[in-house]
């Protein structure tokens, strides 16, 4: 049995349940265009999977809203 990334998968990617905070954070760097800090990511195995990833090769869930983050470029 091979160690699932995130809490489920959609579409090929791994999909990470977020608290509201999380999910802020990532709204917030979405809108203004700054850059997203892995220290500002709450969810441990998240962050950690933020920080080793080179993109943004992932999604986040909120309350069933999901957001694609592979068109979010790192800067």
């Amino acid at each position: 049995m091979s160690k699932t990334i995130g809490d489920f998968n959609y579409n090929g990617i791994p999909m990470f349940n977020v608290g509201f905070s999380d999910f802020y954070t990532f709204i917030e760097s979405i809108n203004s265009g700054k850059r997203l800090l892995s220290k500002n990511i709450q969810r441990d195995d998240l962050r950690e999977y933020f920080k080793g990833s080179r993109n943004n090769n992932f999604g986040v869930c909120y309350e069933g809203v999901m957001i694609d983050m592979r068109n979010n470029k790192k800067k």
